[in-house]
């Protein structure tokens, strides 16, 4: 039974020799062979055991064996031969000069020293130096004391790529290319066959990596990992700290280029084999200038899952956050080109693979959409969100920012945010353009899924026109608006009102129907609608535009709206003089010569004329129609029997018609004529 300890034990044969007494003078030769020697986790062939007694305190070992394979090598070393000269103390045997040669390893031959000592089968230790591995040299360092064990690996410029593929393939995908030089410091303890302590220190320069699909690429990096780990009970608990130096690094969609502060991830937690759970009790990451967080998870080793998680982020720029971390993930959606600045903390709570709870506080944040569609400043407060039930409310004042090149000011914003809904909590008094819009109602669905929506409701009242006109570059126009924004739903990134938006203007009504915008923050929004004018006041009109003086009514439409990126596809369009107008009907003569000129692309000259001495004319009846469709426009007026239509049928003494001929014109034309045309105080554009 003895003896078969000593078998397992891997020491058998050397206990059993070199433990006889010995009390000779002269030289002893004795051998021994084995046609297999194995243990539970090794195994060697054609083992031989060579032992020359030189005296009573000296002797020389020599072991040879054919192959060895042990579950902890990377392949079977073949061609093994151990010559190792021992001198015997009062109570062990030490050899200082061995040498170890093996012809075959997966990091091809080696010649190596080896030394050690050898108290019993329980109490030994071995030293090895200059394993060739990797272009680099490995030192291995092995002390036994009754069944506990300690092993060091020390290890210098081991080259990544140069490490045995069948190696690197269980931790590796296929197909991977990586290369850097290594410097590794390793220390195992523990007792029997099991492992109880670890600590690792990995430093890697020069590093580079990228996979087949090119979503996992490094190229100069520089890092260094540091590993501290013991087992209690079934589990392992310890600490790592991984220290990113230099280099770029990508794992799609995010990138990093650490440059002059290191990139910092620290985790300490418990991991148990046996449930398949790594359970992170305290991690801290710091992107230098981007952020830092410190959190909790837990992870199911298995799949991969995170089970849970509770995480608190703070960063000081909202900007450089947004370029590293978040735009990547928000391409294609409304806010992928922003430019954002502030502070914010945000606390996060995943359960399951799935968001739990949301909490971020701003400070002082700007965000400006690139393209121009939207700006908000000065945010502060917090938003609140959370799947379950709860009381807790969003709150957020906001300086003032911008939609569409329209500004708007102060506002204050409280909302109640749980599961994929927010709901407004109280209308918003919106200041915009020197009047006010309420909205009264805003609530939004599905925010978390794939098809988010959102409805919401609004007034507004004392629009000013002129701030309207320098928002979009019209022309000069006074007065207010005043209306009212039925339903308008979003939903799959379509924009519709339902029922008639309604504004009062110009003493009258602009009622808009069939809105419908696709794509509204995209690239290249469409918008779809109808249009209804009824009771306008061309005295209001024309003092607006300074386009000329008239006076009467005015109604008409606009149907088929078409417009890409806000600007016209396609129209019909007509405005006309109301039946039954009781307005009287005049016209000056720079209002004739301006609509004269919009029909046939040149005044009217009514000032080289005898008219020239009357300022204002009577006139019956206007009407105007206008088609586009493409990069045509049709134009149209009141019908005359030479072919030609009146824009503009006079009426009385004397009397004044304004009559254009040509039908088709180029849209492009009809613009340049538009921007030709006589306005005090304003150029069209």
């Amino acid at each position: 039974m003895a003896k078969d300890h000593l078998l397992n034990s891997g020491f058998a044969l050397l206990v059993l020799l070199i433990s006889m007494p010995l009390h000779v003078a002269a030289e002893l030769h004795m051998g021994l062979s084995l046609d297999r020697l194995s243990a539970s986790a090794w195994s060697m062939e054609n083992v031989r055991i060579d032992l020359k007694l030189i005296n009573a305190d000296r002797l020389s070992i020599r072991l040879t064996a054919d192959s060895l394979d042990h579950q902890a090598l990377p392949g079977t070393l073949n061609g093994i031969r151990l010559d190792c000269p021992v001198e015997r103390h009062q109570q062990y045997y030490r050899c200082d000069e061995g040498r170890l040669n093996i012809a075959d390893t997966p990091y091809g031959p080696q010649a190596l020293d080896a030394s050690g000592t050898f108290f019993d089968s329980e109490h030994l230790s071995i030293d090895i130096q200059g394993i060739k591995v990797a272009n680099g040299k490995l030192n291995v360092e092995l002390e036994l004391i009754e069944g506990r064990w300690d092993v060091a690996l020390y290890a210098d410029r081991i080259r990544l790529e140069s490490l045995p593929k069948r190696l690197t393939a269980a931790w590796l995908p296929e197909g991977s290319d990586f290369s850097g030089a290594v410097k590794l410091s390793a220390k195992a303890s523990g007792f029997m066959s099991q492992a109880e302590a670890l600590d690792i220190s990995l430093q890697v320069t020069n590093f580079a990596y990228a996979d087949v699909e090119g979503l996992r690429v490094a190229e100069e990096g520089e890092f260094r990992l540091q590993l501290n780990a013991d087992q209690k009970d079934s589990g392992w608990s310890g600490k790592t700290r991984l220290s990113l130096s230099k280099g770029q690094f990508y794992a799609d969609p995010i990138f990093v280029e650490v440059l002059d502060e290191p990139l910092l991830l620290e985790l300490r937690g418990h991991w148990r084999p046996g449930a398949n759970r790594v359970r992170i009790v305290e991690s801290r990451l710091v992107l230098p200038t981007v952020m830092e967080s410190q959190g909790q998870a837990e992870i199911d080793t298995s799949s991969g899952e995170l089970v849970e998680a509770e995480l608190r982020i703070h960063s000081n720029d909202l900007g450089a956050l947004y370029g590293v971390i978040l735009q990547p993930m928000l391409i294609g959606s409304m806010v992928d080109e922003v430019e954002a600045s502030g502070v914010v903390d945000t606390e996060v709570s995943i359960k399951k693979g799935e968001l739990q709870r949301l909490h971020v506080s701003l400070e002082d944040v700007n965000i400006d959409d690139r393209r121009g569609l939207f700006a908000l400043y000065g945010l502060s407060g917090g938003l609140a969100w959370n799947q379950e039930d709860h009381s807790k409310r969003s709150e957020i004042t906001i300086e003032g920012g911008q939609l569409y090149r329209i500004d708007f000011g102060k506002l204050g914003i409280r909302v109640h945010a749980q599961r994929g809904e927010v709901r407004l909590e109280e209308p918003i008094a919106l200041p915009l353009m020197q009047g006010t819009m309420y909205i009264d109602h805003l609530s939004a669905e599905g925010l978390l899924g794939d098809l988010p929506q959102w409805t919401t409701s609004a007034q507004f009242s004392d629009i000013s026109l002129r701030a309207l006109a320098e928002a979009f570059d019209w022309p000069p126009m006074e007065g207010t608006l005043q209306g009212m924004i039925p339903r308008v739903h979003y939903q799959q990134q379509r924009l519709e009102l339902d029922g008639e938006l309604v504004v009062d203007v110009f003493g009258g009504t602009i009622s808009v129907g069939e809105l419908v915008i696709e794509d509204p923050l995209g690239r290249v929004p469409e918008l779809f609608a109808d249009l209804q004018l009824s009771g306008l006041d061309l005295t209001q009109i024309t003092q607006t535009f300074s386009f000329g003086h008239i006076t009467g009514g005015l109604e008409g439409e606009i149907a088929g709206l078409h417009l890409a990126s806000w600007e016209p596809i396609a129209f019909k369009a007509r405005f006309n003089t109301p039946e039954q107008d009781r307005i009287p009907h005049r016209i000056s003569q720079r209002a004739v010569d301006n609509l004269t000129a919009l029909g046939n692309g040149v005044g009217s000259g009514l000032s080289t004329t005898f008219l020239g001495i009357f300022k204002e004319f009577r006139y019956n009846r206007i009407e105007l129609q206008a088609e586009l469709n493409g990069n045509v426009a049709e134009l149209d007026g009141m019908p005359r029997a030479d072919g030609g239509y009146y824009i503009v049928k006079g009426s009385g003494l004397p009397r004044i018609d304004v009559i254009a001929r040509n039908r088709q014109v180029a849209w492009k034309t009809l613009l340049e004529r538009l921007k030709s045309i006589r306005v005090e105080g304003m150029e069209m554009r």
